[in-house]
């Protein structure tokens, strides 16, 4: 361990639903993120990166923890078991420690998230007009817990470690004026007609998948947004000089679908997330600038985002990363379908079935492929391989069997969870999570 004056801060920001496919950082049409471009200039940019899970709260756990989801199997039902997280080593270490988001699931859930940090900013039920920029959505923009975040850390004594989470990129879609480039009245009009949760609208035929263009196009403004926001974080760090003694990790935790079109036999669209495994939902971008920076350089290999906790670790003891976040091979699970929600695709959708397979995935390198790698995933008893070049560029190769991804799990299970009692919510985190589409 270094010295304390040596010990570098910690900041994880995770942009919440962002996938690579939708930012400019991969080529992108919509100049949708400019300043990650900037900061790739003395940062490490994976272009192979993958989520854990597809949706916030077990990719959350495995960011945490460095366990996958298949292994620590933490659902809505669970209680995360004190002591797992990165953030919790660090705080015994001498680190003070903050959570800032309006992400239910991880500030007021009984997940169990919010005990791995001292400080927790949630979403506050008052706070300044200046943040108050949407009209479905109950809470502040990303611009609130940004001011939160850095008034926080200014008053820290000694190496701090934070994750700030933003939500500008989740549904429902209502960036500013100045970050709403892309949008048009259609998508406006046609957001503020759908249920919150508008999966059902679409798998149910109500409404054809075509019109969730109109969608991502608010979508697109939401990442305008959130590039925005962390350019003010980072922005604030610069200037007080403390950019030079922290480790910066931005990424998503999942991304999100807007009819793009399942792979396999089967395999339904993606609508927002959580269902199914596409790389719309799983291909997510990863951005890492050591303390003092570094030479601008992509990486190609497979890199998962479970290598937070040992990369934090090792870079807080003063020993570079060997290989950061890359990896031979990644993987990631479609958690089974929770009983509200299998009940949901009973009742809106003519085949539900084909909604509730099991799914997995591994990622591996493929030297031959030049920057692309290897996918081999199964959705139900189907199963193929496929090469991925970029975001959204899919080429399949061949079937495979089942088996041949199963190989790839087997890590033991991780007894870091336990049942939850009681009320696992608040009516009024309830409220807040439903106006974000989850319940």
């Amino acid at each position: 361990m270094a010295s304390d004056t040596a010990r570098p801060n910690v900041l994880l920001v995770v942009l919440d639903s962002v996938r690579a496919q939708n930012c400019s950082l991969y080529g992108y049409r919509n100049h949708t993120t400019p300043f990650l471009e900037t900061l790739a200039g003395e940062s490490t940019v994976y272009t192979q990166a993958r989520a854990p899970a597809t949706w916030s709260l077990p990719s959350h756990i495995s960011l945490f923890t460095g366990i996958e989801t298949h292994a620590h199997k933490v659902t809505v039902h669970d209680r995360l078991q004190p002591g797992a997280t990165v953030f919790e080593t660090l705080a015994d270490r001498g680190y003070t420690t903050g959570l800032f988001s309006e992400n239910g699931f991880l500030t007021s859930h009984g997940s169990g998230i919010k005990h791995a940090f001292e400080t927790v900013e949630a979403a506050p039920s008052t706070y300044d007009d200046r943040f108050d920029t949407t009209a479905v959505n109950p809470a502040p923009d990303g611009f609130y817990f940004a001011a939160a975040f850095d008034a926080w850390r200014q008053g820290c004594d000694g190496p701090w470690a934070a994750c700030v989470n933003l939500m500008d990129a989740h549904r429902p879609f209502e960036p500013r004026p100045a970050y709403d480039t892309w949008g048009t009245e259609f998508g406006r009009e046609l957001q503020q007609t759908l249920p919150t949760r508008w999966e059902w609208v679409f798998h149910g035929q109500e409404r054809p998948y075509w019109e969730l263009q109109a969608l991502e196009q608010l979508y697109d403004g939401g990442i305008r947004q959130v590039d925005a926001i962390l350019n003010r974080i980072v922005s604030r760090l610069r200037a007080t000089g403390a950019l030079a003694e922290t480790l910066v990790v931005v990424c998503g935790d999942h991304g999100d679908g807007f009819g793009d079109p399942g792979q396999l036999p089967g395999e339904p669209p993606a609508v927002s997330h959580i269902v199914p495994m596409t790389e719309s939902l799983l291909h997510v971008p990863l951005l890492v600038r050591p303390p003092g920076g570094t030479s601008g350089r992509r990486c190609h290999h497979p890199a998962r985002l479970t290598a937070f906790p040992s990369v934090v670790r090792e870079t807080v003891a003063g020993r570079p990363p060997d290989r950061g976040f890359a990896a031979d091979h990644v993987v990631a699970t479609k958690q089974p379908v929770t009983d509200s929600l299998r009940q949901r695709f009973l009742d809106h959708c003519q085949n539900p079935g084909r909604f509730l397979k099991p799914s997995r995935a591994v990622y591996v390198d493929s030297p031959t492929d030049g920057t692309g790698i290897r996918k081999q995933y199964f959705w139900g008893n189907e199963a193929g391989e496929y090469r991925v070049d970029a975001p959204g560029e899919l080429t399949r190769l061949t079937a495979i069997a089942p088996e041949r991804v199963t190989a790839a799990f087997a890590t033991p299970k991780a007894d870091i969870r336990e049942p939850l009692s009681g009320e696992q919510v608040t009516p009024a985190a309830k409220e807040q999570l439903a106006a974000l589409g989850y319940y």
